[in-house]
């Protein structure tokens, strides 16, 4: 379902939080809403400056809020981001901290309309440290971070936030914060294919919307429900709503709404077999994007035209669409990953400046527990002081040993999880950026094809045999791209992704069988992914050099362990090898199970007939 704007302010009315909350006054702060209009932000604006506020909030603070506001309501969220910047800056230790609260969601909220999620969930992390005792405000921020993981395809944790989001609404239903968690919620019901649940939370939150009189509610569930219809083969009525979605975002001036609803009114226009009309409404989305800088609308409807350019047979055009779409998608890369590194770079220096003061203060204190140890000596027996100071040495050696082993798994989790990380994004390079120029190549040779009759027999076999190489590197991208992050495994479990593995062993002329007794035992999503990758190691290293013809995987697990055990009949391994001569394979294993606090064991034949290789892992470490 398409990917809505955060248009919603979470609650109408915040209450300040004084430094003496035993003898000031409370004061109210009223911030404009989603169904305030742009220009009446503006005139609030002009009335702090012309009359600043008289309390703990100064002038500087709240007009950086309300500039905020109002670029959030107008589409330009990087604007919108640097007025809240403004205002975070402008605060003091006067500032009470629904105010903070207040900042931290819109910057939050333009991050996530920038599609930076780790960002936006940094700031709405920050606005509920801030948000006190207030449960509405708590609900909505949950709700935003709801949304961010709707946003970001993770259907699952976002379904944790909208519970959390529920809790604190209690029975505040005729609210905004209510009506971002129906909308959220409908969202990912329609992700998931639940269109009559999705139509049911859409039906009930456009009434309460028309209720409380808040039109941009009421476009985004009119827009929520025509994509329902949509996809369920129902389009006059998805057209209807459509318009009717449309008719309010243009009274609203809700750009990028407007962009996102001309998109998806081509979108149906393809379905229905109209692809001129579909390229025309696509272009005109493109535009409106371009025009308030939303840079990933404009990025999909590129996409989109590159796939209808192809399936009409223009490849020249889709060529180029399809270009425009990379330049986009690169660019916001950059950008990231420029954003990544200046903020590693900041992390890395406050470290560094952390360190030293810890060694610091670590030296101070030795010293005065040298001087304290002088002291003490010339008053007590010399065995006394023999008996302290051995005290005290055993238990510093024993807080670092831990203090050791403690960051032993820190640095074992963090080459897992930073291996997992680039498994993904090579895997995504791999297919969305050396797959696509493949495919584009083989989109050019598709189109010379036709022209095989007028070339001279070997010119038409070299230009087969091109063809016939792109293609094969096509479907070898796709297949090495499924191996680095097996969708299977991500979405179904450890054993669904092990039958497939197998099945593929199969296909590559290796007997392969599965064992499998596990019961009712499931283990934790980041387990099953290191069990995984530990059997896939494996099974590389028989296809690789064993020579053998058959493998069998066995895997049982209770609540006490989990054992894996995998056996070839190839041409077994050198035993007691050191850990220098040990091949990229074997340490990776090594390294995974430890950081699971396993043991692995190989074992070959004296006749070099086979390698069994049995490993333990406590489910209750």
């Amino acid at each position: 379902m398409r990917q809505q704007l955060f248009r919603v302010l979470c609650a109408a009315l915040w209450l300040s939080s004084c430094a003496d909350q035993a003898t000031a006054p409370r004061q109210e702060y009223r911030f404009p809403d989603a169904n305030v209009a742009p220009d009446s932000i503006l005139e609030a604006v002009n009335r702090i400056e012309s009359q600043p506020p008289q309390g703990p909030v100064n002038a500087g603070t709240l007009k950086g809020i309300y500039m905020g506001l109002y670029y959030n309501r107008k589409g330009s969220y990087r604007q919108a981001r640097k007025e809240f910047g403004r205002s975070l800056e402008a605060v003091d230790q006067h500032t009470p901290p629904v105010v903070k609260c207040r900042i931290y969601l819109g910057l939050g909220n333009a991050a996530k309309n920038l599609a930076e999620y780790p960002e936006a969930l940094k700031m709405f992390s920050e606005a509920l440290r801030h948000s006190g005792t207030d449960s509405l405000m708590k609900a909505g921020i949950h709700g935003n971070i709801a949304q961010a993981f709707q946003l970001h395809d993770d259907p699952k944790q976002a379904i944790v936030h909208l519970n959390e989001a529920r809790a604190f609404s209690g029975s505040h239903v005729e609210t905004p914060a209510y009506l971002k968690l129906l909308h959220t919620l409908a969202n990912v019901y329609g992700m998931s294919g639940n269109t009559d649940s999705a139509l049911m939370l859409d039906a009930e939150g456009l009434a309460i919307a028309r209720r409380i009189n808040a039109p941009a509610y009421e476009s985004s569930f009119l827009d929520n429900k025509a994509n329902c219809f949509m996809y369920t083969s129902r389009p006059d009525s998805a057209r209807w709503y459509l318009r009717q979605s449309m008719r309010i975002d243009s009274v609203q001036g809700d750009v990028k709404q407007m962009s996102d609803t001309w998109m998806s009114l081509g979108y149906l226009e393809d379905m229905q077999g109209r692809p001129a009309q579909a390229v025309a409404m696509i272009h005109r989305g493109i535009r409106l994007a371009d025009s308030c800088g939303y840079r990933n609308g404009a990025m999909e409807g590129w996409k989109a035209l590159a796939a209808l350019h192809e399936k009409a047979g223009a490849y020249q055009l889709a060529l180029q669409t399809n270009a425009r779409y990379h330049g986009i998608r690169d660019s916001i890369a950059d950008e990231r990953k420029d954003a990544a590194v200046a903020e590693w770079k900041a992390v890395y220096e406050t470290s560094r400046k952390e360190d030293k003061l810890r060694v610091q203060a670590l030296q101070l204190r030795q010293q005065r527990q040298t001087i304290w140890g002088v002291s003490v000596s010339c008053l007590l027996l010399l065995g006394g002081g023999y008996y302290a100071y051995r005290r005290t040495r055993l238990r510093k050696e024993r807080r670092y040993r831990e203090v050791l082993l403690a960051r032993e798994q820190e640095a074992a989790r963090e080459i897992v999880v930073a291996e997992e990380a680039e498994r993904k994004r090579i895997a995504a390079d791999l297919h969305d950026g050396i797959g696509q120029t493949l495919t584009a190549a083989w989109l050019n040779l598709q189109a010379v094809q036709p022209k095989l009759a007028a070339l001279e027999q070997a010119d038409a076999d070299l230009l087969g045999t091109t063809m016939k190489l792109v293609g094969e590197s096509c479907a070898e991208i796709r297949q090495i791209s499924h191996n680095m992050m097996p969708a299977m495994l991500l979405y179904h479990g450890l054993i669904p992704a092990m039958q497939e593995l197998v099945s593929r062993l199969h296909d590559a002329r290796l007997d392969a069988s599965l064992s499998v007794d596990m019961g009712a035992f499931r283990l934790e999503k980041g387990t099953e992914l290191i069990v995984y990758r530990i059997i896939q190691e494996c099974v590389n290293n028989v296809v690789r050099h064993a020579q053998a013809t058959a493998i069998y995987i066995s895997i049982t697990a209770d609540e006490t362990e989990l054992a894996l055990m995998i056996e070839d009949n190839g041409k077994g391994v050198a035993q007691n090898l050191p850990d220098g001569r040990q091949g990229m394979g074997m340490q990776n294993i090594r390294s995974r199970v430890h950081y699971l606090h396993g043991s692995v064991e190989w074992s070959s034949a004296s006749d070099g007939a086979g390698t069994l290789v049995a490993i333990h892992i406590p489910t209750n470490p």
